[in-house]
């Protein structure tokens, strides 16, 4: 078993195999490139997602949980090609997820992490609803109470620049709902979070990336709060 150390960066390799895969997205590039992926990828993911992980217990709740595998805070590099015409094997993109309760980890609020070589997407909060998910946040969001509470939330989370909200996805407000509802625009979704995209910092290439993405994913918190705290059953 392959023991997590102290987070060091992600090394140039690593991202340089990312580029290179985005070029040659065939699984004979990744099967000559494997170690590179195993050492200067996934290992530094491992270390990242203990390192951040503990960050975001400290700044964000005790509850988050970070799990440094694959299939726990790393996605799946390997795409699921079954129900798509776009059949390239591999994501060109590093995927890590922090997110509290217990079950499966994507039906909770929570925080993400995307790194490519060149930029990073961050962000907070849930990318789909299940139905039952989906009643209770409509609910929420009516309400008077909780619904500005929201509306708190978001205006704190879209405060960091750069940061947008997504997630709408009907083109009206569903029909047992007013379409005059004073937070309409909320009821349109079908899935909540607050993100955005950055140049990659020279940081990632040391122990300082973890703050840099701690400062931002706390910014974001407010969002991934609230949905915790709302629609946890």
């Amino acid at each position: 078993m392959t023991i997590a150390t102290a987070f060091a960066g992600f090394p140039r390799e690593g991202l340089e195999f990312l580029e290179g895969l985005a070029k040659d997205n065939t699984r004979e590039y990744f099967d000559i490139h494997r170690e590179t992926y195993q050492s200067a990828v996934l290992q530094p993911a491992k270390d990242f997602v203990v390192a951040l992980g503990e960050e975001l217990q400290a700044r964000v709740s005790p509850g988050i949980r970070a799990e440094p595998r694959i299939n726990g805070s790393i996605l799946r590099i390997n795409r699921d090609t079954r129900f798509t015409t776009d059949k390239r094997p591999y994501k060109e993109h590093v995927d890590f997820w922090f997110w509290e309760g217990d079950g499966p980890s994507r039906e909770h609020p929570g925080l993400f992490v995307r790194l490519r070589p060149a930029t990073v997407t961050l962000g907070a909060g849930m990318h789909r609803f299940e139905p039952p998910t989906l009643a209770a946040y409509r609910a929420a969001v009516a309400d008077d109470a909780t619904g500005r509470a929201l509306e708190e939330a978001i205006a704190e989370a879209t405060g960091v620049r750069g940061a947008a909200v997504g997630g709408k996805h009907y083109k009206r407000v569903p029909g047992e709902l007013p379409t005059d509802h004073p937070r309409a625009e909320l009821l349109r979704h079908n899935a909540l979070y607050v993100s955005g995209d950055w140049k990659l910092p020279r940081s990632v290439s040391g122990p300082a990336f973890v703050g840099w993405a701690a400062d931002k994913l706390e910014r974001f918190a407010p969002v991934e709060r609230w949905l915790t705290a709302t629609l946890a059953t």
